[in-house]
């Protein structure tokens, strides 16, 4: 194998971590929201979008190795089967098998995600015009006691 060729397998292989990793990310966010853990989901969502960042920069540096490859082997588009060792073929067959695994469970955690984020964004809606519906009921007495017009203070025997 030429050193593009296992700088290839190490940037899938680095891609493949950096995934699972997102994966665990967001399970560790799915728990947080559920615990109403705040300050753990801002962690995590800072961590997944440091995750995402490191993913975009990986995936420039896979483009640029791929296409080295490609030109070291000088096939234009599709590499000739001949032309690509037994070894390398078997290596990147296995790594591309485990990045569709990992990136459908990744896709399948964020859509879990963006669901569970949409069902919470409606159960606090429904809490603030619940809230705000019986504001009177839950405001301090003396607030309520200086917001009343005079005459119904006069009704209730404080005006006499």
């Amino acid at each position: 194998m030429s050193a593009e060729t296992t700088r290839y397998l190490q940037l899938l292989e680095e891609r493949l971590a950096l995934l699972g990793s997102l994966a665990t990310a967001l399970t560790a966010a799915r728990l947080d929201i559920v615990s109403l853990d705040i300050n753990g989901l801002e962690a995590r969502i800072s961590e997944q979008e440091n995750l995402c960042n490191q993913i975009r920069s990986l995936d420039v540096q896979l483009d640029r190795v791929q296409r080295l490859c490609v030109a070291h082997i000088g096939a234009p588009s599709i590499q000739p089967a001949a032309a690509i060792s037994d070894e390398f073929a078997v290596r990147r067959r296995a790594i591309l098998v485990r990045l569709s695994r990992v990136q459908a469970t990744v896709k399948q955690l964020n859509d879990e995600h963006q669901a569970l984020l949409r069902r919470s964004r409606r159960t606090v809606s429904a809490l603030l015009n619940s809230y705000q519906t019986f504001a009177m009921t839950y405001s301090k007495p003396s607030q309520l006691r200086a917001e009343l017009p005079a005459e119904v203070h006069a009704v209730a025997g404080e005006g006499l």
